[in-house]
């Protein structure tokens, strides 16, 4: 999980070091102590510095904008006890005046899952109890869900969880590129209902990507775990779900883990864009593969310039019909945060443009402009200076790279 910093966190009066859910990991008084932390621990984590963001503050319902108010009330008469944490009482305020951010939903659906036992004593459900109200109603009512129908606030809280979840999980799918010798494709088999049978490789361990910024290499076995799992796994034209190819649930996909890569092979169906991609096939025209995953383990260098994939979650592979704008396994737009974060760049901006020289589409002056920008910022100021932003060897590789293709 990547960390970030903010000046926007409820826990903190300056700046704080945030992780993806908003959990807080210190708070400092400058903008720059909270990037010496913010970069510490990814460092120390082998992961990317995440960047600055603000923290996403979503309406929440009537109902618990009044619980929320109700248990600060009831804080204010004495009850609730001395357990209570500070940022409970914040975040009950906020929630009291109508927001929530997504790292207290997340922990507020957790919070209301171990806590539902807490409703269970009667003095914390049951108004009309004379011990009423007990702690547990207390914190129930702080934390935005009312003791005496705790279903809707749970329901909510489990509901906008699961999407920002989700979301997370959609946007930590990675894409790699991959420009390989000329694919194969083999005679129809009449009986399968099939143009023919496509084979090539994926991927290819040990092969070092260009850097952008840094230089990334699959391990041998790093496909092993999810080639073995049940998860069915499609072969799509362009990363595009709405042309399918095959499947390894239908059996009509099959994924080799070999020593060099992964092999794939492929009855394609008789259907008007596989017809078409075996045309650009057999002329030559379509010479890259692609692969979409998810990080399981990974490890970097001590000086953060080399990444190595050791095992992965294999979503998709995909035959990629545009120019391939890099010829070995690419850096994808998330892994560009640090060239985005490092040369004060729009990140949205700088993933537009990456992706737009990914898929060999024309440049619009806007995209052609911020990779010029991040070229530019990223050159070092002399020639001389010992510690540029990004190592000199590899930013040269890159503004070579970027240049070639502006």
């Amino acid at each position: 999980m990547p960390y970030f910093i903010t000046d926007e966190s409820a826990d903190c009066s300056g700046w704080a070091v945030v992780k993806e859910d908003g959990e807080v990991v210190g708070c400092h008084a400058t903008k720059a102590a909270a990037i010496d932390q913010m970069v510490a621990v990814s460092l120390a984590e082998g992961i990317e510095p995440g960047g600055e963001r603000a923290v996403r503050a979503v309406s929440v319902p009537d109902y618990i904008a009044s619980a929320a108010q109700r248990g600060l009330e009831l804080r204010r008469e004495g009850y609730g006890g001395d357990g209570l944490a500070d940022s409970t009482i914040r975040e009950a305020r906020q929630m009291a005046a109508g927001e929530i951010t997504d790292g207290k939903v997340i922990r507020a659906a957790a919070w209301a899952a171990r806590h539902a036992v807490d409703l269970e004593a009667p003095q914390n459900r049951n108004p009309d109890h004379p011990d009423w109200p007990g702690a547990g109603a207390v914190a129930h009512y702080l934390w935005g869900i009312n003791p005496t129908n705790p279903g809707p606030a749970r329901r909510f809280f489990e509901r906008e969880a699961a999407q920002i979840q989700g979301r997370a999980t959609v946007s930590s799918i990675e894409i790699r590129s991959m420009e390989t010798e000329e694919l194969e494709f083999r005679a129809a088999d009449p009986d399968k209902g099939s143009v023919g049978t496509f084979s090539g490789y994926a991927a290819r361990y040990n092969s070092p990507s260009l850097p952008l910024p840094f230089t990334e290499r699959i391990a041998p076995g790093a496909f092993a775990r999810t080639l073995k799992s049940r998860n069915d796994v499609r072969m799509y034209v362009n990363h595009d779900d709405r042309m399918v190819l095959a499947s390894t649930r239908a059996k009509t996909l099959r994924l080799e883990d070999r020593a060099d890569g992964l092999f794939v092979e492929a009855d394609l169906p008789d259907v008007s864009y596989a017809n078409d991609l075996r045309a650009l096939i057999e002329r030559g025209d379509v010479r890259t593969m692609s692969f979409g995953f998810s990080t399981v383990k990974d490890s970097w260098s001590v000086d953060g310039n080399e990444r190595t994939l050791n095992e992965v979650r294999l979503h998709e592979v995909s035959v990629v019909t545009g120019t391939a704008a890099y010829p070995s396994t690419t850096a994808t737009v998330r892994n560009l945060r640090s060239l985005a974060f490092r040369t004060d760049t729009d990140a949205e901006a700088l993933a537009d443009a990456i992706g737009a020289l990914e898929s060999g589409a024309e440049l619009t002056d806007q995209q052609a402009e911020v990779l010029k920008m991040v070229v530019d910022r990223s050159r070092p100021a002399t020639i001389a200076d010992p510690s540029p932003s990004i190592p000199l060897s590899i930013l040269q590789k890159q503004i070579d790279l970027l240049a070639k293709n502006l």
